[in-house]
């Protein structure tokens, strides 16, 4: 079936278009002036939202008249700390990298916690600012004519100990590790204390520093330190005998060992802090032969220091003396040896330096004579058994003593003895029957020819 072709009205120089019609004009016609009541409604604003789109987007405007959500407000916000963020990690990189240049100082602040760990927040603060390596213009300094005070050192009083207070070795038992103990016997039993102990090792040996704040002791043949309340350190190994010198910061000891048929007896100046130990000389003598004798003799023998002995002299030099061996001089300072005769052993003075005991021993008693400077007998005493090591109070007006006796039952008893130079007999200070070796705190040993 054919369709029929629409027919168009023709179309004149102009046109109109009113509803579903097409209106041809005539081309002087020209449009009305609108009423003024049109006008001013056309003029007035409109109340509502006013949206700017373009005119093919009609979605999107439709889309702008609708509220965002919280989500979507949320993420301008985010985006914020985001970068944020991310600005401080690359400046504190930069620092980093950077190292301490950029911070203003020389090197690494110390902070004073490397044995404990992080510092705590405290101690940082309290750490001072280091100054800035680059240079300030200043005035120069201008002379003062004012001396600044020179400060004055704080006077350091000395310790001070009771009137029997003594440093002194002894025995739980008959054949128990010797031990030290420390004692003032104006005092109560209860108040000793033991310094130094092992399970197995005795205290062979010990010294104690002339003012009387700490000491060294042997344990066997180890050296190690003894200062109340602290833990033992050890010194020095393959020790034989040891003395303080002229205070608590240096020790003196004796290593021997052997060379073929000789000993060699290497005296070490040891640094009481850290142990560090340096060779002064090296006496070379033959070995030796060291005989047996009864058990009170050799009691005796052992408590006034045994074959090896040193001694700090008066005027600061030392005397190294070997049983059957020989004696000889060291001079602390350069090491210079100088042998002297085979039994050339220094004698103990009074604090005073002008008198001195000697004891003698016969049909089990032994007598000590006090003497002056000439030799002269001031005073004499005599008790039963063996006297050794005999030391000076520090008033020089008491003496203090071991006293040996055989037991009946075999062996040895040992106890400490007190003679006021004031009173006619001795006093016993303990009957344990295993005390011995006493040295008196604050009174340092004055050994001279």
């Amino acid at each position: 079936m054919r369709r029929s072709e629409p027919t168009w009205p023709d179309r004149g120089e102009s046109t109109q278009v009113r509803g579903d019609s097409t209106q041809v004009l005539p081309t002087s016609w020209a449009p009305p002036e609108p009423a003024a009541s049109d006008r001013a409604a056309e003029l007035d604003p409109a109340v509502g939202r006013v949206t700017v789109s373009l005119a093919h987007e009609e979605e999107a405007e439709t889309e702008a008249d609708e509220p965002a959500s919280t989500a979507e407000q949320a993420v301008p916000w985010l985006i914020g700390v985001i970068l944020l963020l991310a600005g401080m990690v690359i400046v504190l990189l930069a620092l980093i990298f950077a190292g301490d240049a950029s911070l203003g100082t020389s090197g690494a602040v110390p902070s004073g916690s490397a044995l404990t760990g992080l510092a705590s927040a405290d101690a940082i603060a309290s750490i001072p600012s280091r100054p800035s390596l680059s240079p300030t213009p200043t005035d120069a300094p201008s002379p003062s004519t004012t001396a600044s005070p020179q400060p004055t050192p704080t006077a350091v009083p000395p310790a001070e100990y009771g009137a029997l207070e003594m440093v002194y070795q002894g025995r739980s038992a008959a054949l128990a590790p010797i031990y030290l103990l420390r004692r003032d016997f104006t005092k109560d039993e209860d108040t000793q204390q033991v310094l130094a102990q092992d399970p197995s090792l005795d205290v062979r040996r010990y010294a104690w520093s002339p003012d009387g704040t700490v000491g060294a002791g042997l344990l066997a043949d180890v050296l190690v330190s003894i200062e109340p309340g602290e833990e033992k350190r050890r010194l020095a190994d393959g020790i034989s005998t040891v003395t303080f010198g002229a205070d608590a910061s240096t020790l003196y000891a004796v290593r021997v060992t052997q060379d073929g048929a000789n000993d060699v007896a290497m005296i070490l100046e040891v640094d009481f802090a850290s142990g560090a130990e340096a060779e002064l000389a090296a006496p070379t003598y033959e070995r030796p032969a060291i005989g047996e004798e009864d058990a009170l003799s050799e009691a005796q023998f052992t408590d006034e220091g045994g074959p090896v002995r040193l001694y700090w002299i008066d005027g600061g030099m030392l005397r190294f003396w070997a049983l059957g061996a020989g004696t000889w001089e060291i001079n602390p300072g350069d090491g210079s040896l100088t042998e002297l005769e085979e039994d050339d052993r220094p004698t103990l003075w009074a604090p005073d330096a002008e008198r001195r005991i000697r004891t003698s021993f016969e049909d089990g008693s032994s007598t000590l004579s006090l003497l002056d400077a000439a030799d002269e007998e001031l005073l004499a005493v005599t008790i039963e058994g063996r006297v050794s090591h005999v030391r000076w109070a520090p008033d020089g007006e008491r003496i203090a003593f071991t006293a040996g006796r055989s037991n009946a039952g075999g062996g040895v008893l040992q106890d400490l003895f007190l003679w006021d130079l004031n009173e006619e007999d001795p006093m016993q200070l303990t009957a344990t029957g295993a005390a011995f070796g006493a040295e008196w705190l604050g009174a340092p040993a004055l050994w001279k020819d």
